[in-house]
């Protein structure tokens, strides 16, 4: 960390419509831009780092993306001291909005609304396609919907021997009576697949067959029989009129009118309200860039538009967030080195908050927030597989101390930090992730056991909480996936993971996961198996907590064998298992294989395994009672036996065990040290 005391050069940027010819960057005349100060420190030659102060207030960007480059380098970005600030002409500051710390806006205030029967309506710039999201006194507001809550579901998909199957389905009797549709409008359908979901607009409606047609396809299959559980065959409306009028605190945008319609809550007045519209969707770029910081900076406010611009392309959410070269991002981050965040915060976003690209080593984001954000946290790393991908490796990044919460607003599939391709020496540590609908960390990007270019991470001491929340299925608290050779996952706690059905796993080593180490690892409070592999191999468990899984049918832990090579799967040691089903014969090791006669290799042994009820557990492919598993040379050494957690009556403490545990005297068990981050609650 730099300190910024020690800085021999400052400039100050304080915004304001007053047209002065002197502009220094003084405390008497300030810069009104970022762009200004940019430009002016680019006529400096630098030996040492330059500061630049902004006044704790709105800076909106202008014209477009707020671009670094190799010309930008040495320069910190940081907020004024209270020193600073008072030295500042009442007359520039009059008409500023004051802030705790600076935020660079992506988006327009909008004034001059005009109050019709209690609805506002304002016109927005005709560059504008679309309004996709809008925030109103700091809160995102919500996008006209029907059903106002929960969703409507179809009746089946469209013949999926046809392209048909990717664009409609048939809706159920009656259900779109009351709903304007237009080919020319913005309305859009959000449709919800097993993992994730697909936006798309409406083309043309046969009511005598009740089908309607989309103007965009989806990437898979609409009403797919094989998920139609997960998905629920479930839907809803955006941008509906119909739905902003019986709504507070929503919006509805007419695009051939260019008329954006705000419903106010009852405590909303015109003259102090401050709505921001975000019209950019990348916020800061940052590339070919060496040592730079930003400290104790907000930036908000990005859009989503070029999806909605070309109406014919799929729009799913994997499509949207993950799969694309560059993801909708509010910061990205390219072949750049030495760049520090600390203090930051990263909130109202359309799509993924930092996006850190190709060639980009040394890079340290900690101490910092994301929130309220349209897609995930972090994306690192490439989602393509290219023969380059050691020259473009991405390494030495280091995410600590940060807390990552409420995303997946316009994209459920957002995770929270996404480690791909062409990724080396990842530091994830002591961070919180909580309300995300998919997953809190993902690791890897190759579901085989191909060359995965992901390697070397540390997954460490994060809180993990509250994740899927009912919406999606087919999660995790933590997901990897393809060759993750000197991977470690250490010292975490993750609780609260229920998905919409099923599938919503704490550990979810999923095709191709090998050569990972989980360990000190407490799971509890899961929809599914508290740990689960579909397949990989070398991979070893030790000394962690599962407890608390649901009475679904996956058990505790399970495994999912999908191929036949006889190596080892994983190594499980050491570990409590902690269930409190009230089942008999409750399968508390599940295992799936492509036949009866193909058990997995796995080494269990030195394992502590309890039902709060005394009930009987059952384990393996052949459903074995615990002597029959023994006696398959399983868990020759392990206990079925109280671990005798402290307090564990009441349910919502820590896993903290008895000096006189026999997991710990006997099975070789170390005690788990609780987080700094971990809140007492069931």
């Amino acid at each position: 960390m730099i300190n910024l005391t020690l800085c021999s050069f400052s400039i100050y940027v304080v915004p304001s419509s007053l047209e002065t010819s002197r502009k220094d960057g003084s405390l008497e005349y300030p810069f009104s831009t970022i762009e200004q100060a940019r430009d002016y420190l680019r006529t400096i030659i630098r030996l040492s780092y330059r500061r630049v102060a902004l006044y704790p207030t709105y800076h909106f960007i202008k014209n477009h993306t707020l671009i670094f480059d190799e010309r930008d380098h040495l320069t910190i970005y940081t907020t004024m001291t209270h020193e600073e600030r008072n030295k500042i002409q009442l007359l520039r500051k009059n008409s500023l909005i004051e802030l705790d710390f600076p935020i660079i806006s992506g988006g327009i205030r909008l004034t001059n609304w005009i109050n019709n029967k209690g609805i506002w309506n304002i016109i927005v710039p005709s560059s504008l396609p679309a309004v996709t999201q809008l925030f109103v006194n700091g809160h995102r507001a919500i996008r006209s919907r029907l059903p106002e809550t929960g969703y409507f579901t179809y009746e089946k998909g469209l013949d999926n021997r046809t392209h048909l199957a990717y664009q409609g389905f048939i809706y159920r009797e009656n259900q779109f009576n009351n709903i304007t549709l237009s080919s020319t409008s913005i309305t859009e359908f959000i449709i919800y697949h097993s993992l994730t979901t697909s936006r798309h607009y409406f083309s043309k409606i046969y009511s005598q067959n009740r089908t309607i047609i989309f103007s965009n396809p989806c990437l898979s299959v609409i009403g797919n029989t094989s998920i139609s559980k997960q998905s629920g065959q479930r839907f809803h409306l955006e941008n509906v009129h119909e739905g902003m009028l019986i709504q507070e605190g929503s919006y509805y945008f007419d695009s051939e009118t260019q008329i954006l319609y705000y419903h106010p809550r009852k405590n909303e007045s015109l003259q102090t309200t401050i709505i921001i519209l975000p019209i950019f969707e990348t916020i800061i770029s940052i590339m070919n860039v060496h040592q730079m910081e930003w400290n104790s900076i907000g930036i908000e406010h990005s859009a989503w538009m070029m999806s909605i611009i070309n109406r014919s392309i799929p729009i799913d959410g994997r499509a949207a967030a993950d799969y694309l070269d560059k993801s909708i991002v509010t910061v990205y981050l390219r072949n750049s080195s030495e760049i520090k965040f600390n203090n930051i915060k990263i909130a109202h976003t359309a799509g993924y908050a930092i996006q850190i690209d190709r060639q980009c080593k040394q890079i340290t984001i900690e101490n910092s927030r994301m929130y309220d954000l349209g897609a995930g946290g972090v994306r690192i790393g490439i989602g393509t597989k290219n023969e380059n991908e050691y020259q473009e490796l991405i390494e030495n990044i280091i995410i600590r101390n940060c807390t990552l919460y409420d995303g997946g607003h316009l994209f459920p599939m957002g995770v929270g930090i996404l480690v791909q391709r062409a990724t080396m020496n990842i530091l994830i540590t002591q961070n919180t992730f909580y309300q995300f609908f998919y997953t809190a960390i993902q690791i890897g990007w190759s579901w085989s056991y191909d060359e995965s270019s992901c390697y070397n991470h540390t997954i460490s001491y994060n809180y993990i909480h509250h994740i899927g929340q009912y919406l999606l299925s087919d999660l995790a608290g933590i997901y990897t996936c393809g060759l993750l050779n000197g991977t470690l996952i250490t010292n975490n706690v993750l609780h609260d993971i229920y998905g919409y059905f099923l599938l919503d796993w704490g550990l979810y080593l999923a095709d191709g996961t090998s050569q990972l180490m989980i360990t000190n690892t407490i799971v509890y409070n899961t929809g599914s198996a508290a740990f689960t592999m579909i397949y990989g191999f070398n991979n070893t468990f030790q000394n962690n907590i599962l407890a608390r899984s649901s009475n679904e049918s996956d058990g505790a832990l399970s495994l999912y064998r999908r191929e036949s090579p006889n190596h080892l799967s994983f190594t499980f040691r050491h570990n409590i298992i902690y269930d409190n089903v009230n089942e008999s014969g409750r399968w508390i090791f599940q295992v799936q294989a492509p036949d009866p006669f193909s058990a997995p290799f796995v080494i269990m042994d030195y394992n502590c395994y309890f039902n709060i009820y005394g009930n009987m557990m059952i384990f393996g492919l052949g459903r074995l009672v615990f002597s029959e598993w023994q006696e398959t040379n399983h868990d020759i050494n392990s206990y079925i036996t109280d671990p005798l957690f402290i307090h564990a009556e009441s349910q919502c403490n820590f896993f903290n065990v008895s000096i006189n545990s026999p997991a710990v005297k006997n099975l070789g068990f170390k005690p788990i040290k609780q987080l700094f981050q971990w809140k007492p609650g069931c």
